[in-house]
């Protein structure tokens, strides 16, 4: 056998035996089959392999149906290759090709044939054709298919096809396979990279299940089934069935498009469906379909004509469980059908929600769907068609809206949103081609911000254009319209009327300035006409009236007539309260306008008309009233006498006009006597205006004029007025306009000079003609041409172009220019030096950029010298980088460095500076306080980084501060900051990080913490802290309605906060030691208030007049906000009469919180318990009483500081002698006297009682006295002598003795005063007192010395000596002395010797005096169980568990209210 075998192997190696067995076997399958194959030659390999090369297929039509260069194969059965039935092993086809085609008038295409022949069965005997092959593969291979019964014959053309299939087979016409891979390109732009599917064809079925389909774009999982009869591959897309089950495929339009080019790019589709039928007719079922941008449908669908190519085929209909898409979405996936037909204002409603049956079309929709959109919710049962025709789309069927933005879809921001119920049929969706018939209620129409109600409306809508009936019965408007507005025939008929029964203009947002504005009215319009240049008819305004706040207007009623006799036309205009006159002559009104600018352009000899009718003119004469103006332009006043009259025409270009107004008050700006007169044929002017002032919110003229001439094509002009505040400024200028070729404005300055400042410039002083200025008519354009002015030897030159708002390219040049002599006067801001260099500004979007070249010489910022300033900054060729380089130096010391770049590339311009200070003088920018702050001071050095957005740039770095310090004017406080203060720059603030600070006249000290930030350098806000032991915080004198003043020391915290004009100040301390606080009465403020009285400025009588409100502007400045715990080391002190120096004055403490800004507001609320004080009344300058207030005392605020709830005891000592009240005249001794007075009630207006009290008397003289005083009336007439005359009342009046005594102790007091130390422990004072001298009783005066001293700090010394003068009694010393011995270290234990002179002494006794020597001690306490506790020293001993809470909650000694807690002793208060 190895024999045979080998004898086989060399047989079959002979080329000529090879190719005999190739034309053996291809005749066999030829003559069995039918078939044309040929084989160039068959090569058997020694291991069993065999190689077949130049395979040829012929098709029925002797065309190439299959060809590969070489298969190399294994035969596992040579006898099945004899029978027909060929068992192939591992099979490969190089170079494979297989051209498939269905031929013109054909059913089957050739591959069907060929298989067709091979099943067949050629004779009786043959078997079917028999093919299987373990493994196939095909390398190189291409595949294409062609249908010639197609209008697109090429269907199919692969090449780079790659196939690896197991278990292929051919049993007659049935192939199976196991694809594994199949990879290929269509030559149309699609990659198959992976195909892998159990694959089953016959000539009536074909399957693939588990079907994977990944190609670049699109992943399709599926089981799908073909049903098919011979032939229908031929027609596949509209006979071959599918049936076919995807699941969580992905498809993309771009692969689509090779089926359908309509399809677009890049958009994804997940799919999960059922579906079957055929391409074109194809059924999808429970369909998932979701992708795009916010796109789905779920439903049930049939899609038909998707693949033929033809938009018209196109349809999709179903019912919708879910349908979710938007324009954006439709026109990018199928933009071949839908870009540029879809109508755009369907943009407008967002996301649409549908759910219902719909059938779509290319062309159409027909729909009984629920929607939902961004614009609102409908119901509708429509039909849409043409919507490939946007102008002609129409509409039919009823449609429910709720709440749709109807303004959005016609994109008129007017229009709100709307809610009906209608029948609607038409045409158009755009305001323009709107044509629809309507019928039925609209419940709600939103229109410029007010809902309609209650519209119902029978008609036809064709803009503008409408048709029947329309009545609102809305509560803001209630009106009907009934006729017809025809623009249809070929003259068109306006033939309606209109009654408004009530409208409410400003309700309907009609008229905003006016809250109540009601119009009443018909209109009935009768007219014809082609056009408004033929109209003929007349329309009228009857029983029209208009009401607003002032008034009730009643107008006569308005008539328009147009009338023709011949070709001449009249306008008459009939109004005794609007405007009445007439336009008579040839005209038409629609070349109205183009005119009038011809007459005023013929001016010019280049002028290019406006082309209109020829042989036009016209003459006009109206008289203008205010009163309509009045009511509908309330910006515009014309005053009586106003008219305007004149002629116009066509071809000889001639105008007239004559206007004139004693006043015009047009958007705030007044124009006083006011006269317009133009005629273009005048030789010796053309235009002549003056007006005796024009006032304007800016910049206010007087005796303004020009006058205007024409010389050959150009207009001179010349102009004279003054200007500014106080019509200092003068201008004299010169111009001239003409029009150049390309029919621009030119407008040049001849030599001209105006003064600015009390200087003098010049404009164009050298007489060239290149000063001026070059726009267009729409003055979007300007271009400046070397304009030059000149003052002495200083010089500014500028040039550029402006284009709008936010484009700008200017070119300034300045030579020795003084910087105070062009900058214009602004507060808080004073700049001056000398300026050179060069100036390029360009503005773009919004920012500015400049390009310059300049040097300041002695740069003085409100009069504090800088230094010499120089500025460069250049950019590159391209602009888009510009480098910075500034510096500020003074002698030898550059106190300002900038350097780095701002870059523009882009759409974010971006900076990045850096800023290096040395001793840069802050001084200069202390007037940027304003009011607010002043003296600011010190010199800045450090580095700083600018960097970020150019616009709102970031800041970095830190400052150091060298003797800097501010003060705040309305506090009269100067603080300094202190040991370099170091301020750091983060993003836009400036960081104090705990800043030691100190104030300059007592040396207090706290810590400033926060920061100060900005935007953008133009609005500044503080966020700023103080923390302090001892701060000063107030230190002002005395002024002129002044609210309070002093002085005020606190330990506390404060914040100072907001923008720097409206700080608000906020205080939470505590007073400390020196506090006075000083409240002055004003003595108007208790007479009345005239803040029920207000003059009305100029603006506000004429706002009032046009019925609007006049918002007053806020007034800005600092408020502070003090919440202060008032302590004892703090006096408050209220002034009671500022002229003679009356004051109220104690220490006490409380809790107040204070309001206080610089407009003038001024309130207190809170509490204070007096302890001590005193109330000195002066008067003349010779009285001068005073009273010791009682401790306990309060005073209560509650708002209004002068409103102040008083309950204070006051007492005023004196010595008076008694005699008058015991009507015993013997009795020649005084003794001391207390007068009480208690106030109560407000303390502008107390209420005063008056006691009477008589301290050291014994029991039996004080009840003697009190008796005698027992009523009301006798204390106060006694309490009002013992104060003004120091001595009781008595018949004899007034005496001289009390002015001399009066006088006597004004001067004590004086002496009292300059002998008192400071700390009170040494007081020395003298005393005279004046004798008695009545009819009834002589008394001698008294000289007297006063002692009050601590010899040690155990012994206290109080005395008080005296020696009659004038009498027999000279040399007798009287007076009272007590000394005390403190015996143990608290001072309660003391040992007392005094000698006190008797309490009554009698005429002709001698001075009595009584001694004595005493002990006491004393102790304080609030039950009598710690009274027996601090005498024992020891504890009693308590049961209770509870003690130590009751001890806290022991009965306090304080007279303050329950809710007021007051420390024990000074050291809680520390």
């Amino acid at each position: 056998m190895l024999l045979l075998f080998i004898l086989l192997l060399i047989v079959f190696s002979i080329p000529a035996v090879q190719t005999s067995l190739a034309e053996k076997l291809t005749k066999t399958i030829r003559e069995k089959n039918d078939v044309n194959i040929e084989i160039g030659r068959v090569s058997l390999s020694y291991f069993g392999g065999v190689q077949v090369n130049e395979i040829f297929i012929e098709d029925h039509h002797q065309d190439t149906l299959i060809y590969t260069k070489e298969l190399r194969t294994s035969l596992l059965s040579l006898g099945k290759l004899i029978n027909n039935s060929p068992n192939l092993g591992k099979t490969t086809l190089q170079q494979f090709k297989m051209r498939m085609r269905r031929y013109e008038g054909e059913d089957l295409d050739n591959m069907g044939v060929f298989i067709s022949k091979l099943s067949s069965d050629s004779t009786s005997s043959s078997k079917p054709f028999t093919l299987s092959v373990s493994n196939l593969q095909v390398l190189d291979g291409k595949y294409s298919f062609i249908d010639e019964n197609n209008k697109y014959p090429e269907i199919i053309k692969f090449d780079k096809l790659g196939i690896n299939a197991d278990d292929f087979t051919v049993e007659g016409s049935e192939i199976k396979a196991d694809i594994q891979l199949i990879r290929a390109h269509d030559r149309r732009g699609m990659q198959i990279n992976r195909l892998s599917t159990n694959f089953l064809y016959n000539p009536t079925n074909m399957r693939l299940d588990d079907l994977e389909i990944i190609t670049e774009n699109s992943e399709i999982y599926a089981n799908i089934d073909f049903d098919y009869d011979e032939g229908d591959f031929g027609d596949f897309f509209n006979k071959v069935k599918i049936n076919a089950d995807f699941t969580e495929s992905q498809v993309s339009s771009t692969d689509l498009q090779v089926f359908y080019d309509a399809f677009g790019e890049d958009e994804m589709l997940n799919l999960t469906t059922n579906l079957n039928g055929t391409l074109n007719d194809l059924q999808l079922n429970d369909l998932q379909l979701f992708g795009l941008d916010r796109s789905a449908v779920y439903g049930d669908l049939n899609l038909k004509g998707a693949f033929t190519g033809e938009a018209e085929d196109f349809q999709l209909s179903g019912t919708l469980r879910n349908f979710s898409s938007n324009y954006y979405d439709l026109v990018n996936f199928l933009p071949g059908i839908l870009r540029g037909k879809l109508p755009q204002e369907l943009s407008s409603f967002g996301s649409v929600r549908i759910i219902g049956n719909t059938t779509i079309t290319s062309s159409s929709v027909a729909m009984d769907i629920d929607l939902s959109s961004q614009l609102g919710s409908a119901t509708a049962d429509l039909d849409f068609n043409n919507l490939n025709d946007a102008d002609n789309a129409g509409y039919s069927g009823n449609l429910k809206v709720k709440d749709f933005n109807i303004g959005r879809l016609i994109e008129n921001k007017q229009v709100g949103k709307t809610s009906f119920n209608l029948d609607i049929k038409g045409t158009g969706f755009t305001a323009d081609n709107l044509n629809t018939q309507l019928r039925g209620q609209i419940s709600k129409l939103g229109f410029k911000g007010y809902n309609y109600s209650n519209i119902r409306v029978i008609g036809n809508m064709r803009a503008p254009v409408f048709n029947g009936n329309l009545a609102i019965n809305d509560p803001s408007l209630r009106m009907e319209f009934n006729g017809l507005a025809d623009l249809s025939s070929e003259i068109n008929n306006y033939d309606f009327e209109a009654s408004v029964a009530y409208a409410d203009l400003y309700k309907m947002n009609i008229i905003d300035r006016d809250t109540i504005s009601i119009f009443k009215g018909d209109v009935i319009m009768n007219m014809e006409g082609t056009s408004i240049d033929d109209a003929v008819g007349e329309i009228l305004l009857l029983n029209t009236s208009y009401e607003n706040p002032m008034d009730l207007y009643r107008f006569d009623d308005f008539s328009i007539k147009s009338s023709f006799a011949g070709n001449v036309r009249t306008i008459e205009v009939n109004s005794p309260d609007v405007i009445s006159g007439q336009m008579k002559g040839r005209f038409n009104l629609s070349e109205l306008q183009a005119l009038f600018q011809n007459s005023i352009g013929s001016i010019y000899t280049n002028y290019e008309p406006n082309v209109i009718t020829n042989n036009q003119y016209m003459e006009f004469d109206f008289d203008i009233y205010n009163k309509i103006v009045e009511v509908f332009y309330p910006d515009l006043t014309l005053s009586p006498n106003t008219f305007l009259r004149g002629r116009v025409e066509s071809d000889e270009s001639e105008f007239k006009l004559n206007f004139r107004s004693p006043k015009i008050d047009l958007f705030n700006n007044m124009f006083q006597e006011v006269n317009l007169q133009v005629d273009n044929t005048n030789p010796i002017y053309n235009t002549y205006f003056e007006a005796d002032s024009v006032t304007t919110g800016t910049y206010n003229f007087s005796e303004f004029s020009f006058i205007n001439v024409t010389q050959r094509d150009t207009l001179f002009i010349r102009s004279e007025f003054k200007g500014g505040k106080y019509d200092r400024d003068v201008f004299n200028l010169n111009l001239f306009h003409t029009i150049n070729k390309e029919n621009q404005s030119v407008v040049g300055i001849q030599r001209s000079d105006f003064t600015f400042k009390d200087n003098t410039w010049y404009i164009n002083q050298n007489r060239n003609k290149n000063n001026k200025f070059v726009f267009e008519n729409s003055f979007r354009d300007i271009t400046i041409d070397s304009l030059v002015m000149n003052h002495g030897n200083e010089e500014i030159r500028l040039s550029g172009v402006v284009r709008d708002s936010t484009y700008k390219d200017l070119n300034m040049e300045f030579s020795n220019v003084d910087l105070y002599k062009i900058t214009p006067e602004i507060d808080s801001l004073d700049i001056g030096g000398r300026l050179n260099g060069e100036l390029d500004v360009l503005q773009e979007k919004g920012a500015y950029y400049p390009n310059t070249s300049m040097l300041i010489d002695s740069l003085k910022i409100n009069k504090i010298l800088l230094g010499n300033m120089k500025l460069d900054v250049s950019g590159n060729e391209n602009l888009t980088n510009y480098t910075v380089n500034a510096s500020l130096q003074k002698e030898e010391i550059e106190s300002l460095s900038a350097v780095g770049d701002i870059n523009v590339e882009g759409s974010q311009p971006t900076i990045d500076l850096d800023i290096d200070l040395q001793k840069l003088n802050m001084a200069a920018f202390s007037p940027l306080g304003g009011e607010v702050l002043s003296n600011i001071r010190g010199f800045a050095s450090g580095s700083a980084t600018v960097s970020g957005d150019y616009k709102n740039p970031d800041f970095g770095g830190s400052i150091r501060l060298n003797n800097a310090g501010l003060t705040i004017p309305y506090l009269n406080v100067d603080i300094d900051l202190l040991n370099q203060a170091q301020v750091n720059l983060t993003q836009q603030q400036f960081v104090f990080d705990n800043v030691d600070i100190q104030d300059t006249k007592y040396k207090t000290r706290g810590v400033l913490d926060g920061s100060i930030s900005h935007e953008n350098f133009t609005k500044w806000f503080l966020n700023l802290g103080i923390n302090t032991d001892r701060l000063l915080v107030l230190d002002t004198e005395a002024e002129e309605d002044a609210l309070y003043y002093g002085t005020a020391f606190i330990s506390g915290d404060a914040t100072i906060a907001g923008p720097t004009d409206q700080l608000v100040i906020e205080v939470n301390a505590t007073t400390e030691e020196g506090t006075i606080f000083k409240i002055p009465l004003s003595d108007e403020e208790s007479v009345g208030d005239n803040s029920y009285i207000h003059f009305l400025t100029p603006e506000e009588k004429a706002a009032r007049a046009a019925g609007e409100e006049i918002e007053i502007p806020e007034v800005k400045g600092i408020e502070l906000v003090f919440d202060l715990d008032v302590t004892r080391d703090a006096e408050v002190e209220v002034v009671i009469d500022q002229t003679s120096g009356s004051t109220l004055r104690g220490r006490g403490a409380g809790n107040l919180l204070l309001e206080i800004n610089t407009n003038g507001k001024f309130n207190m609320w809170g509490d204070f318990i007096v302890y001590e004080g005193v109330y000195n009344f002066k008067y003349a300058g010779l009285v001068q009483k005073v009273f010791n207030v009682r401790s306990g005392g309060s005073i209560n605020w509650d708002g209004n500081p002068l409103r102040a709830e008083l309950d204070v005891s006051a007492i005023y000592s004196l010595d008076a002698n008694p005699a008058v009240l015991l009507e015993n005249p013997s009795i020649n001794r005084k003794i001391p006297v207390d007068v009480v007075i208690n106030l109560q009630g407000q303390v502008i207006q107390p209420e005063i009682n008056f006691d009477i009290q008589f301290p050291t008397a014994s029991s039996v003289v004080r009840s003697e006295l009190e008796y005698r005083m027992d009523d009301r009336a006798s204390r106060e007439l006694q309490a009002l002598f013992l104060v003004t005359q120091n001595a009781f009342y008595s018949e004899f009046g007034l005496r001289q003795t009390a002015i001399t005594g009066t006088l006597a102790e004004r001067a004590s007091s004086i002496v009292n005063d300059i002998f008192a130390d400071e700390d009170g422990k040494f007081q020395v004072g003298v005393n005279y007192v004046q004798g008695d001298r009545t009819p009834d009783q002589q008394t001698v005066d008294r000289f007297g010395l006063t002692l009050s001293t601590q010899i040690s700090e155990r012994v206290l010394i109080n005395g008080q000596v005296g020696v009659p003068i004038g009498g027999t009694t000279e040399s007798v010393i009287v007076g009272d002395l007590e000394i005390d011995f403190l015996l143990n270290e608290d001072g309660s234990l003391r040992a007392t010797v005094f000698n006190r002179e008797n309490n009554i002494q009698f005429i002709g006794e001698e001075i009595g005096f009584t001694q004595g020597v005493g002990l006491s001690y004393s102790v304080d306490f609030d039950t009598f169980k710690e009274l027996i506790r601090k005498i024992t020293n020891k504890e009693l001993e308590v049961q209770n568990t509870q003690q130590p809470k009751q001890e806290k909650m022991e009965v306090k000694n304080s007279l303050a209210p329950d809710y007021i807690n007051f420390p024990e002793d000074d050291n809680e208060l520390e």
